[in-house]
């Protein structure tokens, strides 16, 4: 059970709900919320696709091509840190006009899903998986995937449900948007000098 508990933690963590549901946020302004319900069901279930697909067959793929985990993890941390940079660049930027909003929001969430099926992600997963590298399914982190998604999609829908309609992003939300960005560069350095680490030492 403890192991369970782990993977759960540990994948919960690297997919950060919390800064999911701020990218969330800036990804779907202007759409009904209708339109927010289908895309946080389209975004969880391709983060979800990816991460399983990781937990069977992650190791396998990164052995096909001769890449080692601490190199993976090294290219995540780049991705992060781009995506956290993106994030501050974006709170700076004038809104969007209301007419451009449908049009570019499907598009934006595909930062979500780089971010919460990040390469990083994508490690702690294949290293959970690991563990029952002699099993024909690696349970401890399917479950962890599954409960982790659970929740994220529990997120993305209260928020949804808690938030008023408002076509432009307060200073507030700006602010927190540019913070949640400082966050995830650090996340991606942390991820980054931890793959170096691993690699050279």
């Amino acid at each position: 059970m403890q192991h369970y508990t782990q993977a759960i933690i540990t994948i919960l963590a690297l997919v950060n709900p919390a800064i999911c549901a701020q990218m969330f946020a800036d990804a779907t302004r202007g759409q009904s919320k209708s339109q927010q319900y289908k895309e946080s069901i389209k975004s969880v279930l391709t983060i979800a696709t990816v991460l399983l697909i990781a937990a069977f067959a992650g190791t396998s793929v990164l052995q096909a091509f001769g890449i080692s985990l601490p190199a993976f993890s090294c290219a995540g941390g780049g991705i992060l840190i781009w995506i956290g940079v993106q994030m501050i660049i974006s709170a700076q930027r004038p809104p969007l006009p209301a007419s451009d909003l449908h049009s570019t929001s499907s598009h934006k969430t595909t930062g979500l899903v780089l971010f919460a099926a990040s390469p990083g992600t994508i490690t702690g997963v294949i290293t959970v998986a690991a563990s029952h590298h002699d099993a024909l399914i690696p349970y401890t982190a399917v479950i962890g995937v599954a409960i982790a998604m659970l929740v994220l999609l529990g997120v993305l829908m209260a928020f949804i449900a808690l938030s008023k309609e408002q076509k432009e992003p307060t200073m507030v939300k700006k602010m927190i948007t540019s913070y949640m960005g400082v966050i995830v560069i650090a996340m991606g350095a942390q991820f980054m000098l931890s793959g170096v680490k691993n690699f050279l030492f």
